[in-house]
């Protein structure tokens, strides 16, 4: 074996299958995407290169600035919404001594769903005709609370964004359990017998050592967050009047429905380039010495 492992054009044959795999899916796609921003083509004949005016057209197109705005709302909604409740249920579900594999199970159900299955439930939940929500207000009395949900401009985004967090909260829940039991009892009991209180105990003991785990759930989080498509193309296409149009989206729409294969395609170079912005900042701003334990 260990022959083996020294000889290295034996290993970069191993290795070959998975890296032309690797560069097929991922690098040549980055690329080509990348080069096909330079130009304009409908999808048929020749493509004209027009440099960076596709990329210039993005500052003045309103339906991408609104886009952006829309994405970064989302973005600190979701992010709020996951993360937030799923710490909580990690704490709860850690103190337990019984009954946590119920709990686990359940919460993570959602995320095995599919997005369309999940899209359709909750577009019918907020239906203003037969909607559940509106049947429940209107059973307790609330009866001008009820509307519809997803083409009011005041309730839309936040409607889009409930089922993306009801998805997802067990998925971080999940991470941060594991997180939690790796934790050694003795940290914890040592700062109880200091007199910590449980506000005490979660902020000077618990974060700072989950806070690799917290890095992954907020990067995770972001992202997904970021690039987020098929739920809330499904339940509003974007509308009303581009209130919930997201940058996936409208790169979309320009590709894929307009045949704009050029501008989409720098539509999706800059929602990379967003992607990686945010990782590089998450990354700084919760940079620091490992703590081992």
């Amino acid at each position: 074996m260990k022959k083996i492992l020294s000889n290295k054009p034996v290993i970069a044959l191993f290795v070959l299958p998975g890296l032309l795999v690797f560069c097929l899916i991922f690098i040549y796609p980055m690329f080509y995407t990348l080069n096909l921003s330079l130009t304009s083509w409908k999808g048929i004949g020749p493509k004209e290169y027009i440099g960076l005016q596709n990329y210039s057209r993005l500052l003045q197109d309103e339906v991408f600035v609104q886009s952006v705005k829309n994405t970064f709302l989302i973005l600190a909604v979701a992010m709020v919404g996951q993360l937030v409740p799923a710490l909580v249920f990690a704490l709860l579900l850690s103190g337990l001594k019984r009954g946590t594999r119920v709990f686990r199970i359940a919460y993570f159900i959602p995320v095995l769903l599919s997005s369309t299955a999940i899209a359709l439930m909750w577009e019918r939940i907020y239906s203003s005709s037969y909607g559940m929500l509106n049947e429940i207000l209107t059973l307790v009395g609330l009866e001008s609370w009820t509307h519809d949900w997803l083409s009011d401009e005041a309730t839309c985004r936040v409607a889009v964004v409930v089922p993306v967090i009801w998805q997802w909260i067990g998925y971080h829940m999940i991470i941060l359990y594991a997180g939690l039991k790796a934790i050694p009892d003795q940290y914890v009991e040592a700062a109880k017998l200091d007199g910590a209180n449980a506000v005490q105990l979660v902020t000077r003991i618990i974060l700072p050592m989950l806070r690799d785990i917290l890095k992954v759930c907020i990067v995770l989080a972001a992202v997904g967050s970021i690039k987020i498509f098929d739920n809330i193309y499904i339940m509003t296409s974007g509308g009303p009047y581009n209130m919930t149009s997201t940058i996936a989206i409208d790169m979309y729409k320009e590709a894929f429905l307009k045949l704009n294969f050029g501008y989409g395609s720098a539509i999706a170079v800059v929602l990379c380039v967003i992607c990686m912005l945010v990782y590089l900042v998450i990354n700084r701003l919760m940079a620091g010495d490992a703590i081992e334990y």
